[in-house]
């Protein structure tokens, strides 16, 4: 059970200081320039806007969540099953 902790809080770490650097890192701003030829910018160029990897973030961690819970509750359904009543109605 503790190695679940420690393996939990290195990953949410983890997430996190990436998230962290992302933002110090990531967006870096670029200036047009005037000189480009209509022809070299493809129309078809994929942009990950910020709100594009917000979404991303929050989806995954709400997957993440229910995921784990579900989990959790299958294991202690499977731990139930094995036990045997031994109350007497």
């Amino acid at each position: 059970m503790v190695n679940r902790w420690k393996l939990l809080v290195r990953i949410t770490a983890a997430v996190l200081i990436g998230i962290l650097l992302y933002g110090q890192i990531g967006p870096i701003a670029v200036e047009a320039s005037t000189a480009i030829a209509k022809g070299d910018v493809s129309k078809n160029q994929i942009v990950i806007t910020p709100f594009i990897w917000t979404a991303i973030i929050v989806g995954g961690s709400i997957i993440v969540t229910l995921s784990y819970v579900s989990w959790r509750k299958y294991k202690a359904e499977a731990k139930e099953v094995g036990k045997k009543d031994k109350s007497v109605d």
